[in-house]
């Protein structure tokens, strides 16, 4: 097996280094946790994330990293936990914890402890191995090497899905991107989370959810929770496993077209991405369903107002975009450009998908050559006339009515002539 170390990123040995070094000149218990080690074992070609646990105060530990080589702290008080950010890449120390929940689904209350306990708390086998930085030593106490060879989640204590429901989320993802299958003892234990799925925060169920969207195949990971019964206990309304594939492999063909261009909407690509999971969600799902959904989890305005506006947007009656294509503009105008993107991604009607393309790219940014001032110093006194002769003009460029300034001059002359009947 390769050396951990070989799957870093030269950023991330740097910081890696720093911790190793920072434990070692001051005697401190450090250990790299959770999916980093489960991904070295499993020989994944690279690790995405790093996260320490020492026995002892984190955030004085990570103060002292910061000492040594300069990198960013954010303090995390509640959980003992600090992110060390240097050259753009973070890594996560936490305190070796005992958790303590005082209902289910609540945050836990924390307390240090060795970290052998602390492994205990961790979702699942495979994520509760911790490798010791003095020695390189691997600590697997629950055998999750063994799951990792048979292909399997397994859950460490039989309350685990009611201590913390979105465990559930969770295990989905796992079981999706490794191809694992549910233990059995796991899979029943399933039914016992699922009636305090409700009691968690929409922004917990939202961080969950958003890491799916974000995985190659989330189709996949969504219709595992459809199959166990998550979506329904969380009173969301998500289509079936055929319909949300069906939504997916769309969104993977619309976007690889690459006929809309992403950076008008001034959103990273993560983001967009983000919203598009949503929107798999909850296209057609009508405007009671999403009300329900922006209330209870706490999306970005702009996502959220898109959702709200995406359930106006799927009500359109697709005959509509026969007409002129000032009429269907007047249709989109005031949709976002979000709202129209995740239209042009899961509508199927080839019309009104083609209208919000349009829109967006071309329709909404013409506007008349003539303006305000123009009719001013033609003599026009100032009043509704303009904005009338102005959305004139500009449906006669959009109907190919006037194709040239001097049809639009002539157009203007023909309006001004019967402004003093409007």
């Amino acid at each position: 097996m390769s050396d951990i170390t070989s799957l870093l990123t030269n950023e991330q040995r740097v910081l890696f280094d720093a911790v190793v070094a920072t434990a070692a000149a001051t005697n401190t218990p450090a250990y790299l946790v959770g999916g980093a080690v489960r991904d070295w074992l499993l020989g994944q070609s690279a690790i995405d994330d790093l996260d320490f646990a020492v026995e002892g105060d984190a955030i004085a530990f990570a103060g002292q990293v910061r000492a040594r080589m300069g990198a960013e702290v954010l303090a995390h008080a509640r959980f003992n936990t600090a992110t060390l950010t240097l050259n753009g890449v973070g890594v996560d120390v936490a305190m070796a914890r005992r958790e303590h929940y005082a209902h289910p689904a609540a945050l836990p209350a924390v307390e240090p402890c060795d970290i052998i306990t602390d492994l205990q708390r961790r979702d699942y086998s495979i994520n509760a191995m911790a490798m010791r930085l003095t020695d390189g030593t691997l600590l697997d106490p629950y055998n999750g090497q063994d799951d990792l060879r048979v292909g399997q989640l397994r859950i460490l204590h039989p309350n685990s899905f009611v201590d913390d429901p979105t465990r559930l989320l969770r295990g989905a993802r796992y079981a999706t991107r490794f191809g694992f299958a549910l233990e059995p003892t796991t899979r029943a234990a399933i039914e016992t989370g699922l009636s305090h799925l409700r009691a968690l925060s929409g922004e917990r169920v939202k961080y969950d959810l958003e890491l799916i969207f974000l995985e190659p195949q989330p189709e996949r990971a969504l219709a595992h929770l459809f199959e166990w019964g998550v979506f329904r206990a969380l009173g969301l309304p998500v289509p079936d496993p055929e319909r949300l594939a069906e939504r997916f492999e769309q969104a993977h063909a619309r976007l690889s077209e690459n006929e809309w261009n992403l950076d008008t909407l001034n959103m990273s690509g993560d983001a967009i991405v983000r919203a598009v999971g949503w929107g798999a969600l909850v296209y057609n799902a009508g405007q009671l369903g999403i009300s329900r959904l922006v209330e209870w989890v706490p999306f970005e305005s702009q996502v959220r107002d898109a959702l709200v506006s995406l359930g106006a947007l799927g009500t359109i009656n697709s005959a509509m975009f026969r007409a002129r294509r000032s009429s269907q503009a007047d249709l989109l105008n005031d949709f976002s450009g979000l709202v129209l993107l995740l239209g042009y991604v899961f509508e199927k009607d080839k019309l009104k998908r083609s209208a919000m393309l349009c829109e967006w790219r071309d329709w909404r940014w013409v506007k008349p050559v003539t303006t305000g001032d123009d009719l001013k110093a033609k003599g026009l006194p100032p009043g509704p006339a303009y904005a009338k002769i102005l959305q004139r003009l500009r449906r006669a460029w959009l109907d190919d009515e006037v194709k040239s300034y001097a049809d639009e001059s002539a157009l203007l002359e023909k309006l001004l002539a019967d402004a003093g009947s409007w």
